[in-house]
């Protein structure tokens, strides 16, 4: 079956579900979109486009109760007193378990354990890495999963996204760079050993800031749990309020300093400090 909706921001749609409910709010469509534009910069039309077409796929479950829908992740759909019998879709039902087993896979390590064995130097080929994942033994219980394919794509776009792989075309390389060595002082091979003191602009000292989201956009942790589980500061971009930890921004601790220092702003709001141009 081929899914209507873009497989990348159907899983943003599902992870903004989950964090509007852990923020104990129903999932109605303006606090999903709300949530998919903090943290990715999507427009508000897009997303509804996308929540509507992933509830035709069956990727997302749509319920309505005394006149308000909600919407839920068929993995983890909770109570499903609201639902009537039938309203599920077939392919939900054939597919909740699947998705379902490969959720705590570590998508990151075997993509880099497939590169890494392929040997390629230029890069490996989606359709290639897939093929090594295939031939090991160990990892049958992934690869015959009916969401395997899907979930590897999805994998490797977040993979880019986090600057874990490099992307050249259709090849994937391992971005080395990103990875701390063992050893090593942490960004020592990224960052100089100082960095010069900054100060805010003429023009922006005062400028309003957005309230701060309290949820990273990479991690979607707090900053009480970063990605290690480590307590963390958020930053925050002062234009729309998207938060994200220094490590996940993989930002040194001076640059981390210097940030905190300025008027930040994301990559989706910024603008050119001479100009003012976005």
């Amino acid at each position: 079956m081929v899914k209507l909706a873009n497989p990348l921001y159907t899983e943003w749609i599902l992870e903004a579900i989950q964090k509007v409910k852990k923020q104990k709010q129903r999932p109605s469509e303006e606090r999903i979109c709300h949530a998919v534009c903090a943290s990715h910069g999507l427009d508000k039309k897009t997303v509804s486009e996308q929540l509507e077409l992933s509830v035709q796929d069956g990727s997302i479950l749509k319920v309505t109760n005394k006149g308000l829908a909600s919407y839920k992740d068929p993995d983890n759909p909770g109570r499903f007193s609201s639902v009537k019998p039938g309203t599920i879709p077939k392919s939900v039902k054939g597919s909740r378990g699947a998705c379902n087993e490969l959720r705590n896979v570590d998508w990151n390590k075997l993509l880099r354990r497939a590169i890494e064995g392929l040997q390629e130097p230029n890069g490996s080929s989606l359709k290639n890495i897939e093929k090594y994942l295939r031939s090991q033994n160990d990892l049958a219980n992934i690869f015959n999963n009916p969401a395997f394919q899907q979930r590897l794509r999805l994998g490797a776009k977040r993979a880019v996204n986090n600057g874990r792989l490099l992307k050249d075309g259709p090849q994937y390389r391992v971005n080395y760079g990103s990875l701390e060595s063992k050893g090593a002082p942490k960004y020592s091979s990224t960052f100089p050993a100082s960095l010069p003191p900054v100060s805010l602009l003429p023009h922006e000292k005062d400028q309003p800031r957005a309230d701060p989201i309290p949820i990273c956009s990479f991690c979607l942790g707090t900053k009480e749990s970063n990605r290690e589980k480590k307590p963390e500061e958020l930053l925050s971009c002062a234009d729309c309020g998207s938060s994200g930890h220094p490590s996940c921004l993989k930002f040194c601790p001076e640059l981390t300093t210097n940030v905190k220092a300025l008027r930040w702003q994301c990559i989706e709001c910024k603008t050119c400090s001479a100009c003012r141009i976005q």
